[in-house]
């Protein structure tokens, strides 16, 4: 009876990604009854994510071994196919000499193929910078020849003959084959491969073809282009350009060498590469210091792409054997999370350390809060559960610690298992679960919080300014700024504890947080911003508002934004349509709005009114669908130069500005559209009109001003409901004239009423 060698039936091994794709005339094969590549968003940032902290790793410890810094992307499942000229269909003289079919792992690996092309296209446009009067030219020529002949070995492979000689190291049964000389677009009709072969052609004839073609082509609306656009930003961005920014996004150039041989980056010792890269002369974007860095952190990128992340590739000898293994290996339902492996050593701790039964106990009362959060209570799938994860942790740690923990999963275990262990005593261990309850608790109610039926933000609703305050949190939340709910959860656990005076100090956080994020954002863009929040953790390990208001202050007076004038300065010139977003620009609008009357001395202009004489700084009025767009008095476009030509001066575009906008009903908006002056007047007047009787006689005073307008629009006009924020300008006459002149009057008294307000709830 013959034995059955199970370890000759399966060869295992473990390869850096280079290794395994950097292998002459071998081809990877897609079977049909895969699925198309669709790796989602979260999978793509999760890469990025786990690139940019393994080379910050190895750049900021003191004591890493640079060696044993990899990162596992999982399992490779293939089948070597003894007889190409099986598979269909087939050119049989572009056959590669080796060919894997891919039962498991084919996500990954075309994700690696895609991003490969991404990384030639970025270093030939950095290359493209330096010209053969720089002193480093040579360098840069020899160092990007280098690693485009790796690079291109991961997406293709040397067929040795046909026009290109290099061929796709990826294709689609069925939809795909290795061609000798035929058409890209005729061999190669799956998206991933389509895009691959068009590339390698462009690239071997030192051609353009920027992913921005796959728009052009037949693929825009794929998980190719939309993942690749997003690993195309990160480069150019939080790659490129981490030697301006500074934060802990990525690691700029002087650092990455700091653990790091110069041989994985650029092959051998190059001082006078580090002398002129150390200069830091980053007075435009030519300079040899700047090219330089940006050169760095993109080959950092190279390097552990290909050489620190790896695989382990399991090749069955028998196909129906891959079957069975790809299927137990997918079998286990839902990954755990950090947070449930987490979970055994709090309740260990409990019962075993201190004695207590962990059932219904405080800890188990908190911990189930966040089980409830990240499950929420059992309605989210895993993929929800997973992001919920991410987002929860890595929030939470920056409170706790100041730190931006890795999306990794075991990296995240590692972060809660050591801020527990180090914990000594009960109660310690237990606040730090207390801490992570109520944590995850201010967070769900930030995700379900919408202010329906102009309810205020749970538990603070018997504070004086809960209702702004809760306005203030659908703003922050309007605006994406989830760093704010690191400070936010952590005031909110007294609010959950019930200590005395909480509510009022949560409402005094929630303002002073808006304060800061509108006056950052009304003068420049989102830079930097996230960091100033970890930099606050890192100095307050417990806090009060005036510790958070005095801190903030700081940081505006630091960036030159303290002070009304100084705001002023920056804010007319940045708060405007076209530069802010437009959640900053409907808080500006709503501000004006409040307590505000017409000025009688001054046409078209505003000043401040009696308390409560208009309230627009309400839950009611931010959901508002009365509130809701935003408004171009004069419009974007200047049809037939019905406006003021000075309006539309292209380099400052005053008809962006705050004084130039207002707000209306999304169905009013687009009805007043390119309408002139009278016409929008009369909009405005309807709008802003408390006596029924002159709304009766709309389509009369249309007339006597020579204005026709449609049965819908009257009607639309006459269901409107009144608004008196727009006072001000129904206040006008259709003879006055809307100029940049009170534009600019507008602005100036807008932002000076807007400082007034904002400044009172930082300062």
């Amino acid at each position: 009876m013959a034995v059955l060698n199970i370890k000759e039936s399966f060869i295992t091994e473990n390869k850096s990604i280079y290794d395994f794709l950097n292998q002459s005339e071998r081809g990877l094969y897609i079977p049909l009854y895969q699925r198309q590549y669709s790796w989602s968003k979260d999978n793509i940032e999760q890469l990025l994510e786990d690139i940019s902290r393994g080379i910050q790793r190895i750049a900021s410890s003191d004591k890493i071994d640079e060696t044993k810094e990899i990162r596992f992307l999982g399992t490779l499942i293939t089948v070597v196919e003894p007889d190409g000229t099986q598979i269909d269909p087939v050119d049989k003289e572009a056959i590669p000499q080796r060919i894997e079919k891919v039962i498991d792992g084919q996500q990954r690996v075309s994700t690696v193929a895609l991003m490969a092309t991404l990384l030639v296209k970025r270093l030939s446009e950095i290359r493209k910078k330096v010209n053969d009067k720089m002193t480093i030219y040579k360098s840069v020529e020899e160092i990007c020849d280098t690693w485009y002949e790796k690079l291109l070995t991961v997406f293709a492979f040397d067929l040795r003959r046909g026009t290109p000689r290099w061929k796709p190291k990826i294709i689609r049964g069925q939809s795909d084959y290795w061609t000798r000389d035929d058409a890209e677009d005729l061999a190669y009709t799956s998206e991933l491969s389509n895009y691959l072969a068009h590339f390698i052609k462009a690239h071997l004839a030192n051609e353009p073809y920027p992913l921005l073609s796959v728009r052009q082509h037949r693929f825009y609306d794929t998980s190719v282009y939309k993942n690749g656009r997003i690993i195309e930003s990160w480069l150019k961005k939080e790659v490129a350009e981490a030697h301006l920014e500074q934060d802990d996004e990525f690691v700029p150039a002087w650092k990455i060498f700091s653990n790091l041989s110069q041989s994985s980056i650029w092959e051998y010792e190059r001082q006078n590469l580090l002398d002129i890269m150390k200069q830091k002369d980053f007075s435009s974007k030519k300079t040899e210091s700047y090219i330089l860095c940006e050169l760095v952190q993109t080959l950092s990128v190279c390097h552990y792409l290909l050489d620190r992340c790896c695989f382990t590739i399991i090749q069955p000898t028998n196909e129906e054997w891959a079957f069975d293994m790809f299927q137990s290996l997918n079998a286990t339902g839902t990954p755990l999370t950090a947070i449930e492996t987490f979970r055994p050593l709090v309740v260990n701790t409990v019962e075993k350390t201190f004695n207590h039964k962990f059932k219904d106990s405080d800890s188990d009362i908190y911990f189930r809060k966040v089980e409830d959060f990240l499950s929420d209570k059992g309605k989210a799938d895993a993929q929800t559960k997973n992001r919920r994860t991410n987002d929860y942790l890595t929030s939470f740690f920056i409170a706790y610690k100041g730190i931006t923990i890795s999306t990794h999963f075991s990296l995240q275990r590692r972060e809660l298992i050591d801020a527990y262990r180090v914990l000594t005593d009960y109660n310690t261990k237990l606040d730090f679960i207390k801490k992570m309850g109520n944590y995850a608790a201010f967070y769900q109610n930030w995700i379900k919080y919408d202010g329906k039926n102009g309810s205020v933000f749970p538990g603070i609703d018997i504070s004086s300014d809960s209702d702004l305050a809760s306005m203030l949190i659908l703003f922050l939340k309007a605006t994406n700024h989830k760093m704010a709910i690191t400070i936010l959860a952590t005031m909110y656990n007294s609010v959950i504890e019930k200590i005395p005076s909480s509510e009022d100090n949560f409402v005094s956080v929630v303002k002073a947080i808006a304060a800061y994020y509108f006056l950052w954002r009304s003068t420049t863009s989102n830079s930097g911003l996230d960091t100033t929040y970890r930099e606050f953790f890192k100095q307050h390990k417990t806090f009060t508002i005036e510790d958070v208001s005095c801190y903030l202050k700081g940081i505006l007076d630091k960036r030159g934004i303290g002070t009304q004038k100084e705001w002023k300065n920056k804010a007319k010139n940045y708060l405007k349509y076209d530069s802010t977003g437009k959640e900053v620009i409907r808080l500006a609008l709503l501000i004006v709005a409040h307590d505000t009357i017409p000025d009688d001395t001054n046409k078209g202009l505003i000043k401040v009114g009696r308390d409560g004489c208009s309230k627009h700084l309400s839950v009611e009025k931010w959901i508002s669908g009365d509130l809701r767009t935003i408004e171009h008095i004069a419009p974007q476009t200047n049809k037939n130069s019905m406006w003021d030509e000075a309006l539309y001066d292209t380099t400052i575009e005053p008809y962006q500005s705050l004084g130039n906008l207002t707000l209306l009903p999304q169905d009013l908006n687009s009805s007043a559209g390119n309408k002139g002056w009278k016409e929008k007047l009369l909009y405005y007047q309807s709008v802003a009109e408390t006596d029924p009787d002159k709304i009766a006689d709309l389509e009369l005073r249309a007339k006597d001003l020579g204005i026709t307008f449609n049965a819908d629009t009257i009607q639309l006009l006459k269901d409107c409901n009144f608004n008196q924020h727009l006072s001000s300008i129904s206040s006008m006459s259709a003879d006055d004239n809307w100029n940049k002149d009170l534009v600019d009057k507008r602005t100036n008294v807008m932002l000076d009423i807007i400082w007034n307000r904002v400044s009172q709830w930082i300062f």
